[in-house]
């Protein structure tokens, strides 16, 4: 049959509108398909368009970025100079093998290759690991510092086998004449992670990038702003791998400030020397600026071997010695003034109107209150009948006694902190203790209980609860010798920019003017003058062109039982009494005022008298234009004239 097919299945017949509906169904998924294509393509267009227009500088920054690396240049940190331009703290440029523990699988094996070059001592090693304990592991920590160039070039023909490990350029703080004033310098050290918190906390972060030293104690903390310097870069061009391929640009380091002190380097030498190993400070002020010209503190320590981390031994020495050489006895210690306070109750006494210049008191050896005998240091032979001059030139204890019988705790507090005892001078170090000049209230703030009668008689002599620093013993000296004007004791003499050279000088600033008239003065001054001719301090300045005005002092260290006999002799080493004394000089046009103990040295005209001698000497040499000789010279001459001035600056 006509269209039959022969599996006998019969073909179906569309309808024409059927037909015509899908044809129209598939036309219109074409047109979709086609305006989404079309849509999409605007959308690349624009986007292409906004990158190209509106974003290029941006993006094109971004590519310069990803091939780029900016490295940070530390800057040279400003020289540290006496007064006489003599370098005390200075940066050398050196080379130094360091590790990015981050980029180690094992930093030990690394350190071990390194040892098959290069020799790395366990001393090196435990530095390396303190610093990593201190630091981030992201950080760079030298295995071995200052290398020499043999070993810069021993190393870098193998750094290819060494990742993370590379020889970079440093400067190298140094301290020339190591332990030369190090309490007043300080030293720096590596940032570690105090460090690096304080430095966020005060938003500082770009300031330190790149810098791998801080100043940690001395000038080089508290003057750590001007000598850092401001940080350059240098700008490379890097690999996606990180490899350099060159040098695009550079920004140059600006170099710290040059500071200039007012510390008179060959005093300070002198005075260092003279103590000789013995415990004890000595501060030198010019009465009429303020001016330290000595600060001292003894014994001293090498300020070099802290720089990159002092070795577990050197520290456990320094913190383990009896005779504490990291303290700062000039500027912490606090110390009982002993009879060098008697100047300073005369001028109290004639302030207060508790006692005239011309009262005489019986001086028989012994103060009676009630039932309690005050001994003076004359074993009960006492000084017959004094004044006030005659008290101060043979130093009657009976006579101060009684006076601070007659003004009390309070009168005497308010008196004499006048002076600035008990209170901070504000001298441009950090950590300065106040001392502790005492009141009734504060004794009730402390103790809850009322200060009682007794407790002020051993005051007038400077024992008791009375304790001060050499530095506020020195600036209250200074302030009788610039009479009654106390100044604001101050070590930055100068700051000196390292590219103009312009200097910029610090401003003497009076604290107060005590306005005490010239007839106590010249008083007092006369009768410390009289010390050193035919008291306590006689014989110790002759010689000298000029008199000198001065106190002995005694302090005792414990206390004695009622009925006992005081023998230095038989007390140990650390029970003996402490020896001071102040000065200044000369006596009629003072130049420089002096405070010193000696601790644990007995009377004050024995061990501290001598050493104020010896820094009066350095002072009238220094005038002379005598000047200390760098190491670095006296190493070139005989051993016999290290020692020996120079004719002029160095």
């Amino acid at each position: 049959m006509d269209g039959e097919l022969s599996d006998g299945a019969y073909p179906m017949k569309l309808s024409p509108r059927i037909s015509f509906a899908q044809g129209q169904v598939f036309k219109h998924r074409i047109l979709i398909a086609q305006s989404f294509v079309l849509f999409c393509f605007a959308l690349l267009i624009a986007r292409f368009a906004y990158l190209q227009i509106f974003q290029h500088d941006a993006l094109s920054l971004q590519a310069q970025i990803n091939r780029t690396a900016q490295v940070p240049i530390e800057p040279a940190r400003g020289l540290i100079m006496d007064k006489n331009e003599f370098v005390l703290a200075r940066d050398n440029p050196g080379f130094a093998l360091e590790i990015i523990p981050s980029e180690q699988e094992d930093v030990d094996a690394t350190i071990a290759k390194i040892q098959k070059i290069l020799p790395v001592t366990e001393s090196d090693i435990k530095r390396f690991n303190r610093m990593r304990a201190d630091g981030d592991k992201f950080d760079s920590f030298p295995i071995r510092s200052k290398l020499n160039e043999e070993e810069v070039a021993k190393f870098s023909v193998q750094q290819f086998n060494f990742k993370g490990v590379s020889v970079a350029k440093r400067s190298f703080r140094e301290y020339p004449e190591g332990d030369l004033g190090v309490h007043v310098v300080g030293y720096v050290g590596r940032v570690n992670q105090r460090d690096k918190e304080r430095i966020k906390k005060n938003g500082q972060e770009e300031t330190y990038q790149g810098t791998t030293h801080i100043g940690k104690l001395g000038i080089e903390q508290n003057y750590e702003s001007l000598l850092h310097g401001t940080n350059g870069y240098e700008r490379l061009e890097v690999m996606a791998s990180g490899k350099q391929m060159g040098v695009l640009g550079e920004k140059p380091a600006v170099p710290g400030v040059n500071v200039q002190l007012t510390i008179d380097a060959y005093i300070q030498s002198q005075v260092e020397k003279a103590f000789n190993g013995r415990r004890g400070a000595l501060v030198a002020i010019e009465p009429s600026t303020g001016q330290v010209l000595a600060f001292v503190s003894a014994p001293t320590y090498d300020a070099n071997q802290f720089v990159d981390g002092i070795s577990e031994t050197a520290w456990k020495d320094l913190n383990e010695s009896k005779n504490r050489p990291l303290f700062n006895r000039a500027l912490q210690g606090a110390y009982p003034p002993g009879s060098t306070y008697k100047p300073f109750m005369a001028l109290a006494a004639l302030h207060s109107g508790a006692r005239g210049r011309d009262e005489i008191i019986r001086d028989g050896g012994i103060y009676l209150l009630g039932s309690h005998k005050y001994r003076d240091s004359t074993g009960g032979r006492g000084h017959g009948m004094v004044n006030m001059f005659t008290s101060i030139a043979v130093s009657s204890d009976v006579y101060y006694y009684s006076l601070a019988h007659v003004m009390g705790v309070d009168l005497m507090h308010q008196e004499i902190s006048r002076f600035g005892f008990g209170q901070k001078t504000g001298i441009d170090l950090l950590g300065e203790t106040e001392g502790l000049l005492p009141s009734s209230e504060w004794y009730k703030r402390k103790t809850g209980k009322d200060w009682s009668e007794g407790q002020t008689i051993s005051l007038g002599i400077g024992q008791g609860e009375n304790t001060f620093s050499i530095l506020q013993l020195a600036n209250a000296t200074a302030t009788i010798a610039n009479r009654g004007v106390r100044m604001k004791p101050y070590l930055l003499k100068a700051k000196i920019d390292p590219i103009t050279g312009q200097r910029t000088e610090t401003q003497p600033e009076i604290v107060v003017d005590l306005q005490i008239p010239s007839a106590d003065i010249d008083l007092v001054t006369k009768a410390m003058v009289q010390v050193n001719i035919s008291g306590t301090g006689r014989g110790i300045f002759n010689g000298l062109p000029g008199q000198v005005a001065g106190k002995t002092g005694t302090a005792q260290v414990f206390s004695v039982a009622q009925n006992s006999t005081y023998k230095q002799s038989a007390r140990g080493e650390f029970m003996k009494d402490h020896s001071l004394y102040i000065a200044f000089y000369p006596a009629d046009k003072p130049q420089i005022a002096i405070a010193a103990i000696v601790e644990n040295a007995g009377f004050g005209a024995t061990a501290a008298a001598p050493l104020v001698r010896r820094a009066i000497d350095a002072f009238v040499a220094s005038q002379n234009g005598q000047r200390l000789i760098p190491k670095s010279i006296a190493a070139g001459r005989s051993a016999n004239n290290t020692d020996t001035p120079a004719g002029g600056p160095p």
